[in-house]
């Protein structure tokens, strides 16, 4: 997997340091902040469901049921507490993770963190990134990519 913007290959994704410059052609039709808001979502969601074997790459079977039990755990108070039905397959097309489920999970990161065991900063930090891309308003590129940067 490679970025279509950096060219950055997934291995290399977590090390800030071998950043290369974008290509400001794969980012000139815009971007989606809808796109970005559930891809947010769900790199937390994947996140929270790997805290405890604290492994990128599942081999063991082992690491595959601990994960299973996980993901059901963090689903059903999302489903009991919110109402949401949180990355549950679809039939034919996807899954349920969309703007609406989304944009719940971000409107109340206390709870969102009490779910998924992830620090509640982080989502509140995501929520920021996320409420800057979407306002419409000018934004200090410095102070913004500072801000993005501290987070990552």
């Amino acid at each position: 997997m490679r970025c279509y913007i950096c060219g950055i290959t997934a291995k290399d994704f977590n090390d800030l340091s071998k950043r290369k410059e974008k290509n400001i052609q794969a980012v000139s039709f815009g971007l989606s902040i809808l796109h970005d808001r559930i891809r947010f979502f769900e790199s937390l969601l994947h996140l929270a469901y790997k805290l405890s074997i604290i492994k990128w790459r599942l081999t063991s079977a082992e690491d595959k049921e601990i994960h299973a039990e996980t993901k059901k755990r963090i689903q059903e108070p999302f489903k009991v507490e919110l109402g949401l039905l949180v990355d549950i397959a679809k039939a034919d097309f996807g899954n349920t993770n969309d703007g609406n489920t989304s944009r719940r999970f971000f409107q109340d990161p206390e709870i969102s963190a009490r779910i998924t065991g992830i620090d509640v900063t982080l989502i509140e930090r995501f929520k920021v990134i996320l409420e800057a891309l979407s306002s419409e308003h000018m934004i200090d590129v410095e102070k913004f990519s500072a801000y993005a940067s501290e987070t990552a």
